[in-house]
């Protein structure tokens, strides 16, 4: 073979070589600079989370693989929480704790506690730095108080999940069974605290009696052997998705069910603050069933929407401190009110003056006027009048002799006849509310007139009255 053939042969040999080693770095950059998973590993070893009641905690590392350069964070979920596989609805809240150890990651921020805190439905664990570096933490979960936990086998699933910050790429998420076994005679006291009428919601509503009041039970079992209490309070203002917020002056309470211990046995409003609802005697004896009553004052007086808050319950124990026990959600639905109330009844469609006779002593004619409203936005009271005085032949009293006049009766509104003023036939505005929309009362004079020449007889008219929003 020639040399000038050879050397052509080497070239092409090389030229190709050179594409493939060109075509391996592309790849290799390619795969490398896609990385982005998140990886779980229990300190003690297995694939799921099986914790003890005897207050030994377990410690999980989560590890970050990443070469995107772009900053990221890991959030857990209890997606599941511990609920009890023979009695449903019975869940594990605030005893299961977890804690971040501090100085097992490198570059970013470790946002959990180092401290035991309950284990949340959506928490931020770990914020890397700006340039997303590939890092680790550690987390140790436990069980708190776990004496107080009702006997059963628990089960709930954990979340965890990779989320890259301004970036388009999608999240990593991986999930963690945990688990519980506590036998009988590892749980010596319990307290539960669930809703009649549902699982975990406080319902109220205007709509109907039965719907006005609500009740939430609280079963106690296990020995205390002392002093101890069961405490409420609010977490938040009661509030609507427009913004607006209902007083909790609104909603009242009872408990009934105390013979041993104390209950609040009168109808208290629920408050914002701390409120102690039921306390053991001095020996720690109690009243295993015990029943709260929550109930709706008069709704005419409350904004009407939805509103929504939370009832959180504490135990206080002599010389243990305080510990929240569980938190009911609160649902209050104020239903609108918008209506008027003419007293006397008959009054609403006609005014009478029988038996009238000329040169006889003027005669007035009275209605008091309700309007109740729980809108939030202004309204105004008009009334129609259909014809002039009339009697059955179809004789007329003169507009003239015919007056009214509005007076207060604690008004809250402007009355716009507050001098007497001749009935004309038509529309006329009696009252324009105040700014808020409240309900209002005030009472109209209707004054007759007997002229000289009228024809003696029954006379009235017809007159409506109407409530519209402005």
């Amino acid at each position: 073979m020639k040399y000038g053939e050879i050397m052509k042969d080497l070239i092409k040999v090389f030229t190709i070589l050179g594409f493939l080693g060109a075509f391996l770095c592309f790849s290799t950059y390619t795969a490398r600079a896609d990385v982005f998973d998140l990886s779980l590993r229990l300190t003690e070893g297995g694939y799921k989370l099986e914790l003890t009641p005897d207050g030994h905690h377990k410690g999980l590392t989560l590890t970050v693989n990443t070469d995107l350069n772009t900053q990221y964070e890991v959030v857990h979920s209890l997606i599941t929480p511990l609920e009890n596989r023979d009695n449903p609805g019975e869940v594990i809240r605030d005893n299961f704790v977890v804690r971040g150890l501090s100085g097992t990651n490198r570059f970013g921020n470790l946002r959990i506690p180092t401290n035991d805190s309950p284990v949340r439905f959506d928490e931020v664990l770990y914020v890397s730095n700006s340039t997303g570096s590939a890092d680790s933490f550690t987390l140790v979960y436990g069980m708190v108080n776990s004496e107080e936990i009702s006997p059963g086998y628990y089960y709930g699933k954990i979340a965890f999940t990779l989320r890259p910050i301004g970036s388009a790429r999608q999240p990593e998420t991986e999930i963690l069974d945990v688990y519980l076994n506590i036998r009988e005679d590892q749980s010596r006291q319990s307290i539960e605290i669930v809703p009649v009428d549902s699982l975990r919601t406080v319902v109220l509503s205007t709509r109907t009696q039965e719907k006005n009041a609500a009740g939430v039970s609280i079963k106690i079992n296990g020995n205390f052997n002392k002093l101890f209490s069961i405490a409420q309070v609010l977490t938040g203002p009661l509030e609507s998705k427009e913004g607006n917020q209902l007083s909790p002056d609104a909603i009242n309470f009872t408990v009934s069910g105390a013979s041993k211990g104390m209950g609040i046995n009168q109808a208290v409003a629920l408050s914002t603050r701390q409120q102690t609802i039921y306390t053991s005697t001095p020996s720690g004896e109690f009243d295993s069933n015990l029943m709260i009553a929550y109930s709706l004052a008069d709704g005419r007086e409350q904004k009407a929407g939805n509103y929504s808050s939370r009832i959180q319950y504490m135990l206080d124990k002599i010389g243990l401190g305080q510990r929240v026990m569980g938190t009911l959600d609160l649902e209050v639905e104020i239903e609108q009110i918008f209506d008027i109330m003419i007293t006397p009844e008959d009054k609403k469609g006609t005014l009478d003056f029988p038996n009238l006779h000329p040169k006889e002593p003027p005669r007035v004619n009275e209605v008091l006027i309700e309007v109740n409203s729980n809108t939030g936005r202004r309204y105004q009271v008009s009334q129609n009048v259909y014809s002039n005085l009339t009697d059955k032949e179809g004789h007329e009293i003169p507009s003239e002799y015919f007056k009214l006049q509005a007076f207060s009766v604690d008004t809250k509104g402007k009355l716009k006849v507050v001098a007497k003023q001749e009935v004309a036939k038509g529309d006329m505005v009696l009252l324009v509310s105040d700014s808020k929309g409240s309900a209002d009362k005030f009472r109209v004079v209707y004054e007759l007139t007997s002229p000289m020449n009228i024809k003696s007889g029954d006379y009235s008219t017809r007159i409506t009255y109407s409530l519209s929003e402005l």
